[in-house]
């Protein structure tokens, strides 16, 4: 093997002799545990996450402030829609009122309605204490009317009388039909003539006769007999205008009177009637008792 003779034996490249390199590090005055500390501090602070702020848009506060008026407006309407209406009439008075539906009442006197503003938007229902007459309108689903005891009268379009004083209740159906709701009784339906009273707990169903089918007096503004006793007229009247009646010198259940008469002055009433039964009558000094003779 030829030796290439360009090379030169003494050429620096292939010099053996070591490289010297001289580093000088500047006098520090920190200990050990010091420089270390400050190596590791280096090393986390690359590797940390920068913390993250999260911030709302300015167009999430406006949902927040419109979800707040939302529920505002909920509330407000919720409070609106649970106030009542209340009607009341005192002694010797009446009333005629008409519902949102439509629907007519008449109070009789000592006697209350109330009901709900939200009233036919989330169904037709009344409270009442005292005595009245409805005509119901028919085709907006069902009318009830309870009193303080929870007793129930439901109906769909018909025309009624109420009574619920105390433990008295009776019911009276002029159109149509109800139903008669009270807790642990049977539930009992009532057709036109038809009635229904508790009476001692228990509901009596009984049927009325055609002479006995009258609206109230307070209801019409007219007396209707037909052939009744004089002493179930005297009872009719007196109920009607809070006076005492009394007869003296012959029984007035063995009398009857037939007829019609408008429901003006008390006087005007008992004049009818003396004239047309031959008889006379007196009041006392405070026109609170008639006397019939």
């Amino acid at each position: 093997m030829k030796r290439d003779s360009n090379i030169n034996s003494t050429d620096s490249r292939f010099d053996s002799n070591p490289i010297e390199f001289n580093i000088s590090v500047p006098p520090s005055n920190r200990t050990k545990e010091q420089a270390w500390d400050m190596l590791m501090q280096t090393i986390e602070g690359k590797h940390a996450e920068p913390a993250r702020v999260v911030t709302f848009q300015p167009h999430y506060k406006w949902l927040l402030a419109a979800a707040s008026v939302i529920i505002l407006m909920l509330v407000g309407s919720l409070f609106i829609l649970n106030t009542e209406y209340r009607f009341e009439t005192m002694q010797a008075q009446t009333l005629e009122h008409t519902l949102p539906d439509g629907s007519v009442v008449h109070l009789n006197a000592r006697s209350w309605i109330s009901y709900k503003k939200s009233f036919g938007w989330f169904g037709r229902n009344v409270r009442m204490e005292g005595e009245a007459y409805f005509k119901v309108k028919s085709g907006k689903g069902k009318f009830v009317v309870a009193d303080n005891q929870n007793q129930k009268v439901v109906v769909t379009g018909t025309e009624f009388s109420l009574v619920t004083r105390g433990d008295s209740f009776e019911v009276q159906c002029f159109e149509g039909s109800v139903n008669v709701l009270i807790s642990g009784l049977k539930s009992v339906g009532v057709k036109k003539g038809e009635s229904v009273t508790k009476t001692n707990g228990m509901l009596i169903h009984s049927k009325q006769s055609d002479k006995e089918l009258t609206k109230p007096v307070w209801v019409t503004h007219e007396f209707e007999f037909a052939e009744e006793p004089l002493s179930q007229v005297f009872q009719q009247i007196s109920n009607f205008y809070n006076i005492q009646i009394s007869a003296e010198g012959f029984d007035p259940a063995s009398r009857y009177f037939s007829g019609t008469i408008p429901a003006g002055k008390a006087t005007d009433v008992l004049d009818v009637i003396s004239i047309s039964m031959g008889l006379s009558y007196t009041v006392n000094a405070d026109s609170t008792v008639y006397t019939f003779r």
